[in-house]
């Protein structure tokens, strides 16, 4: 297995990846004209110098280098002079960088793309949820080199080998989310991560993130879906091999140095044992860079003491509370060779119901504490408290 892992701009990293299994490396600059699928909050503040240089070192060690415009969203802008001049502008730019591949969303870019910088392959974005053979071949008729497949389907076997037998270009799925299955914030969360890393969007980058603390709440209270969650073990990765999945996608871009290699030596072994929280996308001490904070403390817009409240929460870390025993999950993927969880009643089902009482401990008391905050704290965006206001004063 190929792996395709995310960059936090730190030069040492790449002297460490030789040697790996790591194909490639993917990100974005801070402060990005097109957007894509992590907000500027969570964005380290690396510019286009500092960008540059790296994919030039990246290359020179042999390494692809996919640079991400994958927003949900260009405000129908993208046909405007100014704005097609600016896009335009923008991918000459990272066409000078030496990154030979670019991720997108929408069509109108992979059809730009392929037309005026021949010479950039063309990924498709997960976030274009390419989840049957129908809209895969689509995309490959146009001239994609590679589908990023949704989350959605890393369990569904059956929609994934159709999938490899439809096309012929390379196919990735990202190995660690812990995004929720089939989840009803899912375009919400795209469009807010798209427009919240937009350079010139009017939101500046403030984007208080409703839809995780909804999504991180939901987890603690009922802890099945960290279950159903559809990420991918260490030791599975077989069994994606043998479908013909080319390559595994490593996140997070916010993630230190030490914590990418701890999740690729994990992958590349098929072996960890530990807690699986480690691996995932939660929250963890230590583990993240620090986010941009400044993007979030604006007294024009909200009340920065009651956002301080909020991120909070967010921050509050997994390990110590919340225990995965990866080594209890042992034969875990067998179920869903045969089972279709789309059309599947998981109330019906329980199958992930009972793998969770057998794997998963969480400190009770923690978590009963946590679902407390997590409801103030989204109270306070729902009735307006964090602007300074009540629902009942709109009312009025």
């Amino acid at each position: 297995m190929r792996y395709s892992i995310a960059t936090n701009w730190d030069l040492s990293l790449l002297d460490r990846l030789e040697g790996t299994s790591v194909e490639s490396l993917y990100g974005q600059m801070w402060g990005d004209p097109l957007g894509g699928g992590r907000m500027s909050l969570f964005i380290p503040k690396v510019g286009r110098n500092e960008v540059a240089t790296f994919i030039t070192e990246t290359r020179k060690r042999g390494f692809g280098f996919n640079y991400l415009i994958n927003g949900t969203c260009l405000d129908n802008l993208e046909f405007t002079k100014k704005a097609y001049e600016n896009i335009a502008g923008h991918l000459e730019w990272v066409a000078s960088t030496g990154a030979d591949m670019v991720t997108v969303t929408l069509p109108f870019l992979a059809e730009m793309v392929k037309k005026e910088f021949p010479h950039l392959k063309v990924a498709v974005s997960s976030f274009a949820r390419v989840q049957n053979v129908h809209l895969a071949r689509a995309w490959e008729e146009m001239g994609v080199a590679k589908i990023i497949l949704p989350e959605s389907v890393s369990r569904d076997f059956k929609s994934l080998r159709l999938i490899r037998k439809a096309v012929g270009c390379e196919l990735e799925l990202i190995a660690n989310h812990c995004c929720l299955f089939q989840c009803v914030l899912d375009l919400h969360h795209r469009n807010m991560v798209s427009h919240g890393s937009q350079a010139d969007h009017p939101c500046g980058g403030f984007a208080p993130d409703y839809c995780k603390l909804a999504c991180q709440r939901l987890k603690i209270l009922k802890p099945v879906e960290l279950i159903k969650s559809t990420w991918i073990r260490p030791e599975d990765v077989p069994y994606y091999e043998e479908i013909g999945i080319d390559c595994l996608k490593l996140v997070e871009r916010f993630r230190g140095t030490e914590s990418l290699l701890h999740i690729i030596q994990a992958y590349e072994e098929k072996r960890f044992d530990g807690n699986l929280v480690e691996l995932l996308t939660l929250p963890q001490q230590g583990v993240y860079l620090s986010p941009n904070l400044d993007l979030l403390n604006r007294n024009d817009l909200i009340e920065p003491e009651k956002m301080e409240q909020v991120m909070a929460v967010l921050r509050e870390p997994f390990p110590g509370r919340v225990y995965i025993d990866n080594r209890k999950l042992d034969g875990f993927l067998e179920h869903f060779k045969e089972t279709d969880c789309f059309r599947m009643d998981c109330r019906q089902c329980g199958y992930c119901e009972s793998v969770a009482r057998k794997v998963i401990s969480m400190d009770e008391q923690w978590r009963e504490e946590m679902i407390s905050r997590f409801d103030q704290a989204l109270e306070r965006l729902i009735t307006g408290e964090i602007a300074g206001l009540h629902a009942r004063t709109l009312t009025e």
